[in-house]
């Protein structure tokens, strides 16, 4: 089988494929969306929660500590999680193709035909696992002006030096918040836009300081951090009973428990220096030769030399566009969502879909890394069965 994509669920899946006797390839560049993340960065998840398989198997986060001679700690730094996810693909994933897959198309003999690096691979199945990457929301505002160069997206801004520059963020959830904090400290006179109040997370932080009996009442409260609130975030856990619910109510309580905000540590980046526009949205926005204005809902026009979007993210199956228009087609997708099994299958049995794009039918669980542990055990158990 063919796994495409690189990050912590490419790998997991295709170890757990790889234990469980079959022939597994990994496609795409290792941890792409991680290596471009700032290395000093702080991850918000507990220790605990980036582990690529569950306590005490092959592969855990332990069992990396151990052979690094690193003693756990809170908070875990990105540079830490690459180092743990590198040792692990070398040690468990046992084929991988850094490069990125162009088309993956039906064969006439039934089989699929995956092409990367100008080489076919002929596959009986192909696991998609993209993460959040392809699916950054476009405000319809936006749409037929993103190939503008002053405008991107928030997950991608990068620091540097952007003294005097008028730099407009939309969003008022994490990434937002970060670019616009960013901003700040590259010396950008920084507008955040927000059509809600921007939420500051009260600081539930797992890093911060407890005694026992605090850590064991935090750890009850919030058995996975990011989640809220007490008791709904432990659904979380069930992928399973999560899919059991009926959809309307599972899109409520996935708007509750990933409800847009941003961590308090980010508070005193932004507040009093940053400009922080809230109840506002834009609705319309013209790039000229000087400046990008944008016109408000409220009327007013504001001009910017660079605008980031923090505007969330929506699954799109036409993102997943090295997959043949045949196969898109036999892939259903509805509620916004792609229609998946127990084991992830589309409607076309031989396209898995894992992480970010399992959300609709698994929950918040699949967005994360706290999900892959149960993604991996799935598709490994499921492997050869209907």
């Amino acid at each position: 089988m063919a796994v495409v994509g690189a990050g912590p669920y490419g790998l997991a899946v295709a170890a757990a494929a790889t234990a469980a006797g079959h022939s597994a390839v990994v496609f795409g560049p290792p941890l792409e969306t991680w290596r471009h993340m700032p290395s000093d960065m702080e991850l918000r998840a507990a220790w605990r929660e980036m582990s690529l398989t569950e306590a005490g198997a092959p592969g855990s986060l332990e069992e990396w500590c151990a052979a690094a001679g690193v003693t756990p700690h809170e908070p875990m730094s990105v540079t830490e999680f690459i180092a743990y996810a590198t040792w692990f693909a070398n040690r468990y994933v046992t084929e991988h193709v850094d490069a990125t897959v162009t088309s993956v198309e039906r064969r006439e003999d039934g089989d699929l035909s995956v092409r990367a690096a100008g080489t076919d691979w002929r596959v009986s199945e192909v696991i998609v696992a993209p993460g959040i990457g392809p699916f950054p929301h476009t405000p319809q505002a936006f749409e037929g002006v993103m190939d503008d160069h002053r405008i991107g997206f928030a997950a991608a801004f990068e620091g540097g030096e952007h003294a005097r520059l008028r730099i407009a963020v939309i969003g008022a959830g994490q990434s937002a918040v970060e670019a616009a904090a960013a901003a700040v400290r590259s010396g950008a006179k920084t507008t955040l836009l927000a059509r809600s109040t921007v939420h500051w997370f009260a600081d539930h932080e797992p890093s911060r300081p407890r005694g026992p009996l605090q850590r064991r009442v935090f750890e009850l409260a919030y058995p996975a951090v990011g989640y809220g609130p007490p008791p709904l975030n432990r659904l979380v856990l069930h992928p399973d009973l999560f899919a059991r619910l009926p959809v309307s109510l599972r899109k409520r309580l996935t708007g509750r428990l990933l409800r847009p905000g941003a961590s308090p540590w980010l508070r005193e980046g932004v507040v009093g220096k940053a400009t922080i526009e809230e109840g506002v949205q834009v609705a319309a926005v013209a790039c000229g030769e000087g400046a990008v204005e944008l016109t408000l809902s409220d009327g007013r026009r504001l001009e910017f030399d660079r605008v980031l979007l923090g505007t969330g993210y929506r699954f799109r199956l036409d993102r997943l566009d090295f997959l043949s228009a045949e196969l898109r087609g036999r892939i259903r997708v509805a509620d916004g969502w792609p229609v998946l099994d127990h084991a992830f299958r589309t409607t076309e049995p031989r396209i898995r879909l894992v992480g970010y794009p399992a959300e609709g039918r698994f929950g918040p669980l699949a967005r994360f890394v706290l999900g892959v542990p149960f993604t991996a055990a799935r598709i490994g158990a499921t492997l050869g069965r209907s």
